[in-house]
């Protein structure tokens, strides 16, 4: 089991989802957040410095997503691409906020709109959630271990449930999905992990059947205990 250097494990003290974990789970975070750091290369642009802080942040959050999977490290991602704020996509041609390119195995994240999610300060969206989510999803269709066949073949059975007309109905007059989870069926999921990470009582409350199929496609128990 790796240990995160203390200059690391302060800023996992101060993570809620860890300090919610008991002292076993604990030691699994750190070691899997310390894996992922080893593995991936973080990139500043725009004259932006990552620092130890900003490092944390990003590594805790995809940790925290894919922690009940067995195979929690992601073959498609190995570099972090980190903007002070919004910037030009050449693969999109748009000025984007975020960006998962899976080709160069990268994931673009403007610092400024990845805090304000962070910090709970965009009315339940969150930046980091939602590319990170791309990535585990385009994990899970071109690899074939546990963890992303779960996540895949849930994924395929939580489409067949939507299409019932009055479960659709339902999801678009509760509002509790934002207009952009209609885009398409990656930006649908990704918002919909972004609501179940951030607000999982009125997704279980509201939409119970597709509380407990996200839960099961991330096999994340952890709101349960």
């Amino acid at each position: 089991m790796k240990k995160l250097p203390d200059n690391l494990q302060v800023f996992a003290g101060e993570n809620d989802f860890y300090n919610k974990l008991d002292k076993k789970r604990k030691r699994y975070f750190a070691h899997r957040t310390a894996r992922f750091l080893e593995d991936t290369n973080f990139v500043g642009r725009d004259g932006l410095v990552i620092d130890d802080f900003m490092r944390m942040q990003i590594a805790m959050m995809v940790t925290q997503l894919t922690f009940g999977m067995r195979h929690y490290l992601l073959e498609y991602l190995n570099t972090i691409i980190v903007y002070p704020s919004s910037f030009y996509s050449v693969l999109n041609q748009t000025e984007n906020i975020g960006e998962f390119n899976p080709r160069s195995k990268a994931l673009a994240l403007s610092w400024k709109d990845f805090q304000k999610g962070n910090l709970h300060q965009d009315k339940g969206k969150s930046l980091g959630i939602h590319e990170i989510t791309h990535a585990i999803h385009y994990n899970s269709i071109k690899n074939n271990d546990i963890s992303s066949e779960i996540f895949y073949d849930t994924f395929l059975q939580l489409e067949q449930y939507l299409g019932a007309v009055e479960i659709r109905k339902k999801i678009v007059e509760t509002k509790i999905l934002r207009d952009y989870a209609y885009t398409d069926k990656f930006e649908f999921i990704a918002v919909l992990v972004e609501v179940f990470m951030e607000s999982p009582q009125e997704l279980k409350e509201k939409f119970p059947e597709i509380y407990m199929y996200v839960m099961r496609m991330l096999n994340f128990r952890y709101f349960e205990e």
